[in-house]
């Protein structure tokens, strides 16, 4: 009884296989199945000659495929030329050569500049500069000191000591009498006697020096920097680096500095006559 169920459960099994995999070409159209969801796919990459199916009619899609060398495998070689790191900083590059077969070979390396010595030069040349700041600061406060050079006096014929010389750091300024902080100039002198002065007169940004006059001396100026206007009695003048101005004795006048700087005057006070009725 055994025997005869399992013969007849391998017909029907038969039966089935034969009806999947090769249908009758009589049937008609509607009654066809999709046989390739049972088939390997012939499309793949890889080699399905030597597949091999299962027994079973349920595990008919698992499939082993025949191993492949190569990349099919899963194995990547890679093209890259490999090189030692290049050291861009000095400019080295790949050299490449094409070859009769149309191929790409690299030859080498070539070398570029030098050691770079850019940041040793620049730091010999920042203790050169603290080297000469150093001698200019010493040179500096040697001139602060009050000197003398021996001249010759026109009267006696003989060698005398004088301060003909005098640092511009050494001068004392004074400000005018005003509650406004900073004020609006200060003046200087360099040197004075009894006929004449001369000295500095230095202006804040926009600051002004009112009318005024003086009854005995003649002032001289001349401008070292900066860009002032000038009153002298009603007319207005607009002087700028290397002008020079004179105002008599007994006129007015009033200065103003017309920037956002400081400005810098010199000023020489005379007593000479400087009109021919004077």
């Amino acid at each position: 009884m055994e025997g005869r169920k399992r013969k007849h459960l391998a017909e029907i099994s038969e039966m089935a296989w034969n009806k999947r995999v090769k249908p009758d070409r009589s049937t008609s159209d509607d009654d066809d199945e999709d046989i390739s969801v049972f088939l390997p796919d012939t499309r793949n990459t890889r080699d399905w000659s030597n597949a091999t199916y299962s027994g079973s009619v349920k595990n008919l899609r698992r499939v082993t495929p025949k191993p492949v060398s190569g990349s099919a495998n899963g194995l990547r070689r890679s093209t890259r030329i490999r090189v030692p790191p290049l050291e861009t900083w000095r400019n080295e590059r790949l050299v490449f050569k094409t070859l009769a077969s149309g191929e790409v070979q690299c030859i080498g390396i070539e070398k570029g500049t030098p050691a770079d010595n850019s940041g040793l030069l620049q730091m010999e040349r920042k203790r050169e500069r603290i080297e000469l700041k150093k001698k200019q600061s010493v040179e500096r406060r040697k001139s602060l000191r009050t000197q003398s050079t021996n001249v010759r006096d026109t009267e006696t014929g003989l060698l005398v000591p004088a301060p003909v010389h005098r640092s511009f750091e050494s001068l004392r300024w004074t400000s005018p009498p005003t509650e406004v902080r900073p004020p609006p100039y200060r003046f200087t002198k360099a040197f004075s006697s009894s006929s004449i002065s001369f000295g500095f007169v230095e202006f804040s940004p926009f600051g002004k020096k009112e009318e005024q006059h003086s009854p005995t001396h003649n002032s001289h100026f001349t401008i070292m920097k900066g860009q002032l206007e000038v009153t002298i009695e009603d007319r207005k003048f607009l002087f700028k680096v290397g002008d020079s101005f004179i105002v008599p004795s007994g006129v007015p006048y009033s200065i103003t500095n017309c920037t956002r700087f400081k400005s810098l005057l010199t000023v020489c006070n005379f007593i000479l006559p400087f009109f021919t009725d004077q």
